[in-house]
């Protein structure tokens, strides 16, 4: 290992979106996956770890367009000590240039790191080490994916070198012409056969992973209610009223907080993945591509939806990830997240509901009514204002096998975000929400809601379920309490209803402070208010679909 009697250096890594950016980033600093820092002025959080006595620092890809993700790269070179350029080796030619643009005015050393060396010609990567080495330039040739430590040392060492890339070295790098190699054509890149593969693809990601969590989280809650539940129930009898509501009442630490985590823990692992899987394969790129079109047709890009699927784990971490969005496409891209991201702990609580309910069917219609109310949502508020400030063409990825490294470090981010985001913030909520109940502040509030309810014919008892559901999105799973009493009452259309309608009505709380502190409080504003109206409109529809089925019945 290189020792080190500096001070620590701020490496920076930029390069285009899918250069193998992050990868990198993932073998430089082994089998840590880092840790996240704000970056000043915003809410976005850029990757640093310390390797080899500097920090590391993973910036977002730089979209081929103009957005908020491209603007905070850019500002991490005018903070970074040294700059590390990734580039495709498969079209070094225009990704150097544009990347070069951007460390023009920068008297700092910069290295260069090609990737994809394995897809490149033999004759295109002789000609770029040999063209290179004859004139110093610190570039190094590597696969990502199977980096060894003598790889990894090569890298550190042309990092180390304080030289400063010279205008001839730049220009020599602009004048190699390099074989350039485009992936294979597949079913996904059919304009027909592709949307609906993509689909299919998409659908795989997602209901798999459910479908097998909901089985654990079945079989675990039982084991969980008569070995953990029941004693903690009993032991906290003598405390407190105020005690027993804070950890063993229908919003307590214990009852809700145990439930949500039985339900949504296994949601969010697997989905991470089936996700990282994709992600480390080239698969999801293809989908995007293939999609595109059909996303345009409701106002966004392709890209756009790489945000609304990380919203299937955490609408917090979607929104963040939106800036990578068009400037011209964020607010319709946020406003999908909302409606119709079910986040790990609204599909962990909707499973729980409807197998409480006995009616474990309703899942898939109510996942495909809520893509389908997303889709009108956005057509509904958003006029389509798609703009091309395309710099680069689009770039097809390479498919590729899988490597556990790769899968465990970005499933390990996922994991630790978890962990240490999520659930704290849910504890938090879970402490209020049983003092609101004690000092019955929750009743109060929920009669906002009974005239709604009364126009659906909806039981009263069930408003309390809505107001928490503005809160977190588990709060859902209060309409269990009582060993499911109030949805035995309910009919199959009142429970679709009611789910449906706790679910969309809103974002979660946290969620909502996070598209303001974002896009503002008079956006946040209208985005909460837009999708309220829409949710509504959506349940009435429902509402007045299934009265006319049981008149004409």
């Amino acid at each position: 290992m290189l020792a080190y009697e500096h001070s620590p250096k701020r490496i920076v890594l930029i390069g285009l979106e899918s250069a193998g950016k992050t990868t990198l980033f993932s073998r430089l600093g082994g089998r840590d996956a880092g840790y996240e820092t704000n970056v000043k002025g915003t809410t976005y959080s850029v990757h640093v770890q310390q390797a080899w006595g500097d920090y590391i620092v993973d910036t977002p890809g730089i979209r081929d367009f103009n957005t908020a993700s491209n603007n905070i790269a850019v500002q991490e070179i005018y903070k970074a000590d040294k700059i590390i350029l990734v580039v495709r080796g498969t079209y070094f030619q225009e990704e150097i240039q544009f990347l070069l643009s951007l460390v023009q005015d920068r008297s700092v050393p910069i290295s260069i790191v090609v990737t994809y060396g394995d897809k490149m010609t033999s004759s295109s990567k002789q000609a770029l080490v040999k063209q290179t080495a004859a004139h110093s330039v610190p570039l190094v040739v590597v696969d990502t994916r199977s980096m060894k430590r003598g790889h990894i040392y090569t890298v550190f060492e042309k990092m180390t070198e304080q030289s400063h890339l010279s205008d001839e070295q730049a220009q020599l790098l602009l004048r190699i012409k390099l074989d350039k190699v485009e992936p294979n054509k597949l079913l996904f890149d059919n304009p027909f056969a592709g949307p609906i593969l993509s689909v299919a693809a998409l659908m795989s990601m997602f209901l798999f992973p459910v479908i097998i969590a909901y089985w654990f989280s079945s079989w675990v809650q039982s084991v969980v209610d008569d070995f953990v539940m029941s004693p903690l129930i009993q032991f906290f009898l003598p405390a407190h009223p105020f005690i027993q509501s804070v950890f063993t009442g229908d919003y307590g630490l214990f009852t809700l907080g145990i439930y949500s985590f039985i339900w949504a823990f296994p949601v969010v692992f697997l989905i991470g993945c089936s996700t990282a899987l994709v992600d480390e394969t080239g698969i999801k790129d293809r989908i995007i591509d293939s999609l595109d079109p059909l996303l345009q047709k409701i106002g966004l890009h392709g890209r756009d939806l790489m945000p609304v699927l990380s919203g299937f784990g955490c609408n917090v971490v979607a929104v963040f990830q939106s800036r990578s969005c068009s400037i011209c496409t964020r607010k319709q891209c946020i406003s999908l997240i909302t409606f119709g991201s079910a986040c790990s702990y609204q599909i962990g609580a909707t499973l729980s509901v409807f197998n409480s309910a006995h009616k474990t069917w309703m899942f898939l219609p109510y996942i495909l009514l809520l893509v389908i109310g997303s889709i009108v949502h956005t057509k509904l508020w958003y006029r389509s204002n798609l703009h091309s400030h395309a710099w680069l063409p689009v770039r097809r990825a390479f498919l590729q096998k899988p490597t556990w490294k790769g899968m465990s470090f970005r499933l390990k981010s996922d994991m630790k975000q978890f962990c240490t985001q999520a659930l704290p913030i849910f504890a938090i909520i879970c402490f209020f929400a049983a003092t609101f109940e004690y000092m019955h502040v929750i009743q109060y509030v929920s009669i906002v809601f009974q005239p709604l309810l009364r126009v659906l014919q909806l039981p009263a008892e069930a408003a309390s379920g809505l107001v928490f559901s503005i809160i977190r999105k588990d709060g859902i799973l209060i309409f269990n309490e009582g060993n499911g009493q109030l949805l035995s009452q309910l009919t199959d259309s009142q429970l679709f209803l009611l789910i449906f309608l706790a679910s969309t009505m809103t974002a979660c709380f946290v969620t909502m402070l996070t598209v303001w502190k974002e896009l503002g409080y008079k956006q946040a504003l209208h985005l909460i208010s837009r999708q309220l109206v829409t949710s509504i409109l959506c349940v009435l529809c429902i509402f007045v679909a299934v009265s006319l089925l049981h008149y004409v019945a």
